[in-house]
């Protein structure tokens, strides 16, 4: 019969590797679904982006042709690097998001992408996109 100590010491071990094997079922980084309790599978032929305030967006993979998640794609690039794991973060709100999503069910022109892109640049979805804008045309006014 084994003694009341080595039960706990079983018992805590078998705790810690259920909770190690939890942990390595969520994929690290990954963010919540506001639809879901949890990380949600992304069907084949699409893909997942986050809005810097963490609102998840996913879209098919032939919008990754168009102007305007080309230009996204440069922005986040510029303003969080490239991620060699974990979630493509755009630099804008879910609101301006949500009007590329209508967009694409619009059908729209390219000069409509190219508008809709210009009010993300002048408004500015994420604030230190801002500051390098500024700081940007600061230089350039200074340099003439």
């Amino acid at each position: 019969m084994m003694n009341t100590k080595k039960l706990i010491k079983i018992a805590r071990k078998s705790q810690e590797m259920a909770t190690i094997r939890r942990k390595s079922i969520t994929a690290p980084g990954a963010l919540r679904d506001d639809n879901t309790n949890s990380t949600a599978k992304v069907e084949k032929g699409h893909f997942v982006v986050y809005t810097f305030d963490g609102h998840r967006f996913v879209f098919p993979l032939g919008h990754l042709k168009t102007y305007i998640f080309r230009e996204l794609l440069t922005m986040s690039e510029e303003e969080f690097g490239l991620p060699s794991s974990g979630p493509i973060t755009f630099p804008c709100d879910a609101s301006f998001m949500k009007d590329v999503a209508n967009l694409f069910q619009e059908r729209a022109t390219l000069a409509k992408e190219r508008a809709l892109l210009q009010s993300l640049i002048t408004k500015s979805c994420h604030p230190s996109f801002c500051v390098s804008q500024e700081t940007t045309r600061q230089l350039v006014a200074h340099a003439c």
